[in-house]
């Protein structure tokens, strides 16, 4: 295998990781929370904005979204009220009296200090429909399913990326319409946008590749616990990906993973011959 031209590989990982939130909920007990939707011409939006800082509004999760074909655009956030002079129900009708605002919906619906994304659904993650899962969560699923069904467990989830990855692969080139080196850049670039690992392509060819896997959320569970690497699922998600690139059977090795206290997980891809 070739290593990639410095110019043409993704820029090395610093080790500063920068978290994404999503608007899901907030909590600030003895503060007015609420949470609005607002549907706006972009002409508006400045005076939108200027009307949430003049009321002593403070944004504390959103999200904006732009269609620039019709010029409108979405936003949601949850808010902290609480140093504004009004109600919510005040500054939503303030809100809906601004030349350009088409809607405006609102909820104060807060539990002990508690307030809940109850405005939006479904979680959209690059137009497709998502749901979220802890990384807790999903070793708990792991750690029962190996429980109970033992080695068979790990062919279970193996098949599953599998099916995943193949999925991806032919979803990315259908999609944006790239070759199939691109596609895998693409793919592993989302792995970091929709929180999976940060994945990098080290080697590529037409003998094989490899693919440093940092922070893998199915090993992460597991870190510095086992004596051999686990990743099982995501291999598979491999597996399905490189076997669209290369038109037949790989094998997809797992030399290094930080659940054996390597540093990062590390796969080899190889056409079976």
């Amino acid at each position: 295998m070739r290593r990639r031209e410095e110019s043409d590989q993704i820029p090395a990982f610093t080790g500063e990781k920068i978290p994404k939130d999503f608007l899901c909920e907030a909590y600030l007990p003895g503060s007015k929370l609420a949470e609005f939707y607002l549907k706006l011409k972009s002409s508006s939006l400045d005076k939108v904005t200027k009307t949430l800082l003049e009321k002593k509004i403070v944004e504390l999760y959103g999200f904006q979204n732009t269609n620039l074909e019709n010029g409108e655009i979405i936003k949601g956030f949850l808010a902290d009220v609480s140093g504004s002079n009004e109600g919510a129900r005040d500054l939503v009708e303030k809100l809906k009296n601004i030349d350009g605002v088409l809607e405006v919906r609102f909820s104060d619906n807060v539990l002990n200090g508690l307030i809940i994304d109850e405005l939006f659904f479904p979680l959209m993650v690059g137009g497709e429909r998502s749901f979220t899962l802890r990384v807790e969560s999903f070793g708990a699923i792991l750690r029962r399913l190996y429980e109970k069904f033992g080695t068979g467990a790990a062919v279970i989830l193996y098949e599953m990326g599998i099916g995943m990855g193949e999925s991806k692969f032919k979803s990315v080139v259908s999609k944006y319409k790239v070759n199939k080196e691109t596609a895998v850049k693409i793919i592993l670039a989302e792995r970091s946008a929709k929180g999976w690992c940060i994945a990098q392509l080290e080697d590529y060819d037409k003998n094989g590749a490899i693919i440093v896997a940092r922070e893998l959320f199915e090993c992460l569970p597991f870190k510095n616990s086992q004596e051999r690497s686990i990743s099982q699922f995501f291999r598979g998600y491999l597996a399905g990906i490189f076997q669209q690139v290369y038109g037949r059977s790989v094998s997809v090795t797992e030399v290094e993973c930080i659940a054996k206290g390597d540093g990062a997980c590390k796969f080899i891809i190889q056409p079976v011959k």
